[in-house]
């Protein structure tokens, strides 16, 4: 039985998020993000810290702040997995590359699943889990993959597959996806423009986090359907 079928209240009117990333701790979570996965062994500390950080930077409609309870013990391996991948991904070797992206793909699996279930609210009342296959999650960015040769069309499978992501997320609230995909091509477009010019790039970054945050929307569990 999915955490939605078990009758709990619902914590939250439905709204948008309310996302309020500060422009210096965005930018510098998101180095040591970078620098964790680079040194493989601090993977595990440095992206909980880093998922915490962007959970604890948004709000459900009615003002509760979320919260995250993840540890880096609960799938450490998972994270020096996937930085070793990336440095896998240096390898020059068609078969070993395509390799190393499949088994990227599918160790962002748990982490999803591990992220979504320990997100909650300051009074705890919030309970999510995910409920969408491993070979689904594969064939979406499979298919993401492909589309970023299209140019444009990637825009389109990312709001589609962030909508699938939401549909199968059930819990005391459902979540919506609302972002069109102009508007997703729009804004990264911009992003990029902004990166460009170097310095930028913090507030360019709070900028499109504060955005696509404000994209997921409390709605009724029909409405998610």
């Amino acid at each position: 039985m999915s955490l939605a079928e078990g009758n709990l209240p619902t914590v939250s009117p439905t709204g948008p998020l309310r996302p309020a990333f500060p422009v210096w701790g965005l930018f510098g979570r998101s180095l040591l993000y970078v620098v964790g996965q680079v040194l493989v062994i601090p993977a595990p500390w440095t992206a909980t810290g880093y998922y915490r950080f962007l959970c604890e930077q948004v709000a459900l409609p009615d003002g509760k702040r979320l919260r995250f309870s993840g540890q880096p013990a609960d799938i450490w391996y998972v994270f020096i997995g996937l930085a070793v991948l990336g440095w896998l991904h240096n390898v020059h070797h068609a078969g070993v590359s395509g390799a190393v992206t499949l088994a990227t793909i599918l160790l962002t699996f748990p982490v999803l699943r591990w992220f979504c279930g320990n997100v909650r609210t300051e009074d705890g009342q919030l309970k999510l889990s995910f409920d969408g296959e491993a070979l689904a999650w594969l064939g979406w960015n499979l298919l993401l993959f492909v589309s970023i040769l299209t140019i444009i069309g990637w825009a389109w499978v990312l709001r589609a597959m962030v909508q699938w992501i939401c549909r199968n997320t059930s819990g005391t609230v459902s979540f919506a996806f609302t972002a069109t995909g102009p508007a997703i091509l729009g804004h990264a477009l911009l992003l990029i423009l902004m990166c460009v010019f170097i310095l930028p790039i913090p507030w360019a970054m709070r900028w499109y986090a504060d955005w696509f945050a404000s994209q997921f929307s409390v709605v009724a569990p029909s409405a998610a359907r």
